[in-house]
């Protein structure tokens, strides 16, 4: 996504989200998120970082309609909760001159006067991300940052490109100069040197340059983009119906833009009423599209799969077979050592025999094969005729089976790619009799989603980052929690010298996880230990990555042995919130 149609999408999205409170929030996948803001046309606020997808607009397709997880659990998803659920939006802004838009929100709460926050969404590429801010101190990050490791870190729009020049500031002289200087070419000189010119609008500016001169060309694309009323169109390599039944076909192409696109004109033109329609319908047919290939690459994979298998025996065979072809020679040199048993001479691991089979009869070497008499050489070439000639019969009747497998893979392999759409995928797999991808599967519309097992015996807590926290009550909830629930980098406490309860900090990402959890969740051992009898005194606990627990054979219930820990000093508390 670039600069102007972000501009253009957050024109559109200010009257409509403004005064509007923020309802439900879905994170989809590790990069995605949807908003609810209550809209009467029930649409959402889809914002996705993944970079080879960035997009930023409101969309008709309920979460559901998603082949990604949706979930409203993850850490991310809590604390935006937290800080952000009944707000209401107050102004919707862009930064300008990068690819940033920031929502601020008016939350309302019961005893000081309304505080002020913001959404940060980030598109710029690799370091797209989603962050919740109070005061530009970070209070949460879709993604992971690298200098997350401090709790009060504050946010700060990127600086405005050093080397790069305003495009309404770009004087008639400079911008030709910018042309001679990059190859004589418009769209060169507009990505490398204007603020704002992605791809799309840097050769929209070169195409405009064919029947204006480039100053007028840029200034009359300026004031279509900033100054007059969008005109939203899809740009696409065949209609949109067209399109939606041809997604695996490789003349595919498809994009969006606020403004009608002169060098787009070859083109098929869908225009649409606003902006985020136009972005709507772009994004949600390149998701089917996206969603289709993986599922043709996942079938093909494993035809690939069984056709590598199958060539691959094929190999075996025909080796074998060619191994197989001295039967004759080995049932020749055990009639000879048998015809020549007592006469034969053992010379350097051969045994030399008269060759009867020869008009002359000469004599012959046959390699002793390891055996110390005639008879037992005999023996040992009349054994490997037998299996040659068995295996050559096995062979020649297999070969042709796998052959025929092999050539009926492969039209099946060019049939998949042919495929189109995604009813004629499922019905191709059903003709081969192949099972469903996984990815395919859906839950049954209507459907209650799986709710997570309830574990007996446990306290469920949730930590001021949206971590979830186990405690447990008994002994034998302990050993339960510790060495049947808990994963291997999950964190495990326990009051040092204290008999007292398990406690385990959930980790699913498997990365560092912020003190201010760590600490909460120590507190959470100390209280639910014998050493919250001593009030007033500090706690000393220990904890360490659960797989680093073991329990030895004999242990008594909720005893366990650390290879490795640390220990922290915390005040025994209720920390974090407690959930029913």
């Amino acid at each position: 996504m670039e600069v102007f149609t972000l501009h253009a999408l957050l024109t559109e999205l200010a009257p409509l989200l403004t005064g509007h409170r923020l309802g439900k929030i879905v994170q989809l996948g590790l990069t995605d998120l949807a908003f609810d803001f209550h809209l009467r046309d029930g649409r959402w606020l889809f914002v996705s970082t993944d970079p080879k997808r960035l997009a930023l607009h409101l969309t008709t397709r309920s979460v559901r309609q998603s082949e990604i997880e949706a979930r409203t659990d993850t850490a991310f998803v809590s604390l935006a909760k937290k800080h952000l659920s009944g707000a209401r939006v107050s102004a919707i802004e862009g930064l300008g001159y990068d690819r940033v838009a920031r929502l601020s929100f008016v939350v309302e709460e019961e005893v000081a006067q309304p505080v002020s926050r913001d959404l940060v969404i980030q598109l710029t590429g690799r370091s797209a991300n989603v962050l919740v801010l109070e005061n530009n101190r970070i209070l949460a990050s879709l993604r992971e940052r690298q200098a997350d490791n401090a709790a009060d870190e504050s946010y700060q729009d990127p600086s405005p490109p050093a080397e790069k020049i305003d495009p309404f500031y770009c004087s008639a002289e400079k911008l030709n100069e910018l042309i001679a200087t990059s190859e004589n070419d418009p769209a060169i000189a507009a990505r490398v040197h204007l603020i704002g010119f992605g791809p799309q609008f840097a050769a929209e500016f070169a195409a405009r340059t064919h029947h204006e001169a480039p100053p007028i060309a840029l200034q009359t694309l300026l004031d279509e983009i900033f100054a007059q009323p969008p005109s939203p169109a899809v740009y696409s390599s065949a209609p949109l119906e067209e399109l939606k039944k041809s997604l695996g076909s490789e003349s595919f192409s498809i994009a969006f833009a606020p403004i009608r696109l002169a060098h787009c004109q070859y083109l098929h033109c869908t225009p649409f009423a606003s902006v985020n329609q136009a972005a709507d319908a772009c994004f949600t047919l390149e998701e089917e599209r996206r969603n289709f290939l993986a599922k043709r690459q996942q079938i093909e994979s494993q035809l690939n799969t069984r056709l590598k298998k199958l060539q691959a025996l094929h190999k075996n065979l025909a080796r074998e077979q060619s191994s197989f072809a001295n039967a004759e020679t080995h049932q020749r040199y055990g009639e000879l050592l048998l015809a020549n048993l007592h006469q034969a001479e053992k010379l350097d691991q051969t045994f030399r025999v008269v060759d009867f089979y020869d008009p002359e009869q000469r004599s012959l070497a046959i390699p002793a094969a390891n055996q110390s008499t005639a008879q037992e050489a005999a023996e040992h070439y009349f054994k490997l005729a037998r299996k040659a000639r068995n295996g050559l019969q096995t062979i020649a009747a297999r070969l042709p089976q796998v052959e025929a497998q092999i050539t009926e893979l492969q039209a099946n392999l060019k049939r998949v790619h042919a495929v189109q759409q995604s009813a004629e995928l499922t019905a191709t797999l059903r003709e081969f009799g192949m099972t469903t991808p996984q990815s395919e599967k859906k839950a049954r519309p209507g459907a209650a989603p799986k709710k997570q097992e309830k574990i007996s015996g446990v306290r469920y807590y949730r930590s001021s980052d949206g971590y979830e926290v186990l405690v447990g009550r008994t002994s034998r909830d302990n050993d339960q929690l510790t060495m049947r629930v808990a994963k291997s980098f999950d964190l495990w406490f326990h009051a040092a010298d204290y008999p007292g309860s398990h406690v385990i900090l959930r980790n699913p990402k498997r990365s560092p996880l912020p003190q201010r959890a760590i600490v909460e969740a120590a507190q959470l051992a100390a209280k639910f230990s014998q050493a919250n009898n001593d009030s007033g005194a500090k706690v000393a606990v220990n904890y360490c990555e659960k797989k680093f627990v073991t329990k030895p054979k004999g242990f008594a219930p909720g005893q366990v042995r650390l290879s490795s820990y640390k220990t922290i000093l915390v005040e025994p508390g209720e920390a974090g919130e407690r959930l029913l």
